[in-house]
């Protein structure tokens, strides 16, 4: 099992993953918004969903900043951000997302699995 390097790195990680589960939950909260409102004809719901909208754009742009600096301590692969790199035959996804299923990792169990190397890493520094 494998640590990072400093607990700048072990912040960056959980401000990243939280940022990806927020952007995921809110987009599904957006097109929900956006689904009742059409059912029901409400513009205030309409102007929420736009604003809703603009605020997972703005998530969007703040998360890439987080993320590429967000890499595994043995493939240095950015495991929080798109890539184009091959993944590990026995990574895993959840509801289609890679980045997903590692951002739970994060959050909730304090390590992840690289779906590049797939090798467990600790959510704790080196020092």
């Amino acid at each position: 099992m494998h640590k990072l390097p400093n607990g700048s790195s072990v912040i960056r990680f959980r401000l990243a993953a939280l940022l990806v589960c927020v952007k995921k939950l809110l987009i599904f909260l957006t097109l929900a918004i956006y689904g009742y409102a059409f059912a029901t004809h409400s513009q205030e719901l309409v102007t929420t969903g736009l604003f809703l909208t603009v605020f997972v754009f703005l998530l969007f742009l703040v998360r890439l900043l987080f993320a590429p600096s967000c890499q595994c301590p043995l493939c240095r692969v950015s495991v929080l951000s798109q890539n184009i790199c091959s993944k590990s035959n026995k990574a895993r996804n959840l509801l289609g997302s890679y980045r997903l299923r590692v951002a739970l990792q994060i959050l909730f169990k304090n390590c992840f699995r690289c779906p590049y190397c797939n090798e467990t890493t600790e959510l704790k520094p080196r020092r």
